[in-house]
């Protein structure tokens, strides 16, 4: 049997927390580990200073030994914004002068890609552009992360791959009780990109409807003054904290509906995790969402920063069983259409082309 094609993936320990990790460890899981050989080098740990800069050295050594001893030619690099941002466009512009080819992914929202590009100064400028446009093709995880990275640095031909649904194994969801469904957000408190705050204020608006509401909180973070309040105060509110993979498999095997307030994302895996357990979603209309999910058929999408136009649209999941039953129907079909076989085979297509 000929010996797989090797192709070093660089980006955050598949470990760690975040989507970005989720994605990778959805890629050593996929068709793509059966036709290559992927090899993890991670090139972020932890956010202590020293640790994080000793990692990435650490790293660029181990590219280079990767590299001399000639076990492959494909480096596929990881890239979100802010430090990521710098770190990737180093590694790009190393492996190249390690001759080795680079294809380059960003999994960050149009949002975030647009303001932290208005936010850098021109040496940091050119050294991002320079290292983006060494890469021999450029990917996003969504047309609109594709669009806002090509005007940032003048990228031509940015393509999309986006992230896989999840496979999910058979489960059976505990039916809906006289209290109502359960809803589930796993976008903790630590990231303001993730809208929690827009969500307690829907909530203070909800609660005053449908005084019963049930919501399991979870994510990275602590929670605010006013999360603590509402968790006190409500006995269908519950406060997580940060679930481990098996947890979170529970929450969304349990939850019915599925709430994501975002200002910007990519094409995000809780969301395709969500709609792969085939619960009903209620999102906003940010960066790759509106691409996954369609407004009234798969999902319902709402304005970003509108507490009022998301607390309408929980309570029309909590109040209205067909349309949860009908959504999350659709939603489970969607993701069976994004699943890791399609993903895995727009890589290889690129993987080839380069080899």
């Amino acid at each position: 049997m000929p010996e797989r094609p090797r192709v070093l993936q660089m980006g955050p320990d598949p470990g760690n927390r975040g989507g970005m990790s989720s994605a990778l460890r959805s890629l050593f899981e996929s068709p793509l580990a059966d036709a290559y050989e992927l090899e993890m080098l991670p090139t972020y740990r932890s956010p202590k200073p020293l640790l994080r800069l000793g990692i990435f050295a650490l790293s660029l050594l181990k590219l280079t030994l990767w590299s001399l001893r000639g076990r492959g030619r494909v480096v596929h690099v990881h890239m979100t914004v802010r430090a990521s941002t710098y770190r990737k466009a180093v590694v790009v512009l190393w492996a190249k002068a390690l001759r080795r080819r680079v294809v380059l992914q960003s999994h960050s929202g149009a949002k975030e890609i647009a303001h932290y590009r208005g936010k850098l100064d021109r040496v940091s400028l050119a050294l991002i552009r320079t290292g983006i446009h060494a890469a021999d093709r450029v990917i996003a995880v969504s047309a609109a992360g594709a669009e806002a990275l090509s005007e940032a640095y003048d990228v031509e031909d940015v393509e999309v791959v986006p992230n896989p649904a999840p496979s999910v194994p058979p489960f059976d969801r505990p039916p809906t009780t006289d209290a109502g469904p359960l809803f589930a957000y796993l976008g903790g408190f630590a990231n303001p990109a993730k809208g929690a705050d827009t969500l307690l204020a829907a909530l203070e608006i909800v609660l005053e409807r449908a005084p019963d509401l049930r919501l399991t909180l979870a994510g990275p973070g602590e929670p605010p003054a006013q999360a603590e309040a509402l968790v006190a105060a409500n006995t269908g509110l519950t406060w997580a904290g940060w679930l481990d993979p098996e947890q979170k498999d529970a929450l969304l095997q349990s939850a019915e509906a599925f709430v994501m307030p975002s200002r910007s994302e990519g094409l995000p895996m809780a969301l395709l995790e969500a709609m792969a357990y085939r619960m009903a979603s209620v999102a906003t209309e940010v960066g790759g969402i509106p691409e996954l999910v369609e407004d009234g058929v798969d999902g319902l999408l709402v304005p970003a920063d509108d507490p009022n136009a998301l607390a309408a649209a929980i309570v029309s999941l909590a109040e209205d069983a067909p349309l949860r039953e009908r959504l999350a129907t659709a939603a489970r079909a969607r993701a069976e259409r994004l699943d890791d076989v399609e993903v895995a085979g727009r890589l290889e297509r690129i993987y080839a082309s380069l080899l």
